[in-house]
């Protein structure tokens, strides 16, 4: 690490350690203020969509006099609540600070922009399973767009040019056919969730930033930087590239996809990301409860899409066809339309993980509504298994009715059918994460 680059690092470091002490130690708010439930984690979430899901959670609790005080990560939402003064304390330091912040019982929710880590549950295990869904809860969608200054020609990437040019292996522009300029990387602080999605998807592991990139403190600078520098790339969330020149990413054999709402919420796009709230599966406190509660509604859902990322909320989108696709698929293509939800499974096992179980009861309510009573439901399996086409189709037809049987069996829901589809469509090569990305259900109506 070069000396600027170690001294920003320390800066910041002893900066976030005395904003984190100060609000572990209630410090900053208003002697006589009851400190409803704290926050610490993710910049992504803290800056903007955790307060304002906390200031519509008071609203809706009848709370008054709603005001908030920010200085710097760290944001007070100060309200009087059945005729007493209350507080809600966020720190937005990263995603790992949430999870030393629940540790150590400096905070009642972690936010973070990325999945715990093994270390992280092995160091909560003793207050429960921070993998079950009484702890994890995604609260929305974002995702990592590529972002390149506005007279930069370059418009395509793949994932792996990304990590060549992360690594080093390639430092100028024109080795791409952009122009003759060294390459400024710009990269996120070790903390950051953002980061952490970049390196999981990009190196397909975490590993330290290289001599060259320049390390940035948050999503605004990278923002300013490659607005400023015509020789800066970076990433940022889908909420913070409004305006910018985006860069198209292509994955595997897929074709290069710049990301838009449609895409994010199928979780189709290769920097797709989920956004979780952590709490203690261990510890009871009733506003926690009631707070995480009021994100996942339709209210709480409204809100995400309203800041500028992607609620969970179903939606009908319309997809082109393949040419290449099964001719059964093929013309559920032409004739259907798919909805935005698509089951996944735990680690690629058999169950369907924390989003999906919230996901049935999601598209129960999207069937419930009146104008949906006389669609048909199709879901189509797909298997992440490419060695032999039997077993292939077999496991998908399996996810499909994996996915069936939880909708009967739970929640009465029995008029639909299944498709198979093996290993088609792919969305990731990546070895370690294709069995989560590539086994699925989609959900398709007509």
């Amino acid at each position: 690490m070069g000396r600027c680059r170690a001294f920003k690092y320390v800066s910041r470091t002893l900066v976030a350690a005395a904003l984190y002490l100060l609000g572990s130690s209630g410090m900053a708010s208003e002697p006589g203020d009851t400190t409803l439930f704290r926050l610490t984690g993710s910049n992504t979430i803290g800056a903007d969509l955790a307060p304002a899901q906390v200031k519509s959670y008071l609203r809706s609790i009848g709370a008054t006099k709603i005001a908030q005080r920010s200085e710097g990560e760290q944001h007070w939402i100060t309200a009087t609540l059945q005729g007493k003064p209350v507080v809600v304390p966020i720190i937005a330091l990263g995603s790992s600070t949430g999870f030393k912040a629940l540790n150590e019982n400096s905070a009642d929710i972690g936010m973070a922009s990325r999945r715990i880590k093994p270390a992280e549950i092995a160091m909560l295990k003793r207050f429960g399973d921070f993998t079950g869904p009484q702890a994890e809860h995604v609260i929305g969608l974002d995702a990592l767009v590529v972002a390149v200054h506005a007279h930069n020609p370059v418009s395509q990437l793949s994932l792996d040019q990304l990590a060549r040019i992360y690594r080093g292996d390639i430092r100028n522009w024109a080795q791409l056919g952009g122009p003759d300029l060294p390459i400024r990387p710009l990269h996120r602080d070790i903390e950051s969730g953002t980061r952490a999605t970049f390196d999981s998807e990009v190196f397909d592991a975490s590993r330290p930033t290289e001599a060259f990139a320049y390390e940035v403190s948050g999503n605004h600078e990278t923002r300013a930087l490659v607005q400023r520098d015509p020789a800066a790339i970076g990433y940022l969330p889908y909420a913070d590239a409004e305006g910018l020149r985006k860069v198209a990413v292509k994955a595997g054999e897929l074709a290069a996809i710049v990301p838009d709402r449609g895409i994010i919420a199928t979780e189709d796009f290769p920097l797709t990301r989920r956004l979780y709230l952590y709490r203690n599966p261990g510890r009871y406190n009733a506003h926690v409860d009631a707070f995480i509660h009021f994100v996942e509604s339709h209210a709480g859902q409204q809100i995400v899409a309203d800041v500028g990322f992607i609620n969970l909320t179903p939606v009908a989108l319309q997809v082109p066809a393949y040419a290449n696709a099964p001719d059964n698929y093929r013309e559920l293509m032409e004739t259907g339309s798919r909805l935005s939800i698509s089951f996944r499974f735990a680690d690629g096992s058999t169950e369907l993980d924390n989003r999906a179980l919230r996901d049935l009861h999601r598209l129960q309510d999207f069937m419930a509504q009146e104008e949906n009573h006389d669609l048909s439901l199709t879901l189509v399996g797909f298997s992440d298994y490419k060695a032999n086409r039997n077993i292939s189709d077999l496991i998908s037809r399996f996810r499909a009715l994996k996915v069936q049987g939880a909708l009967l069996r739970e929640h009465q829901m029995g008029d639909s059918r299944i498709m198979s589809v093996g290993a088609f469509a792919p969305l990731t090569g990546d070895s370690e994460q294709s069995p989560i990305k590539n086994s699925r259900v989609e959900v398709w109506i007509n």
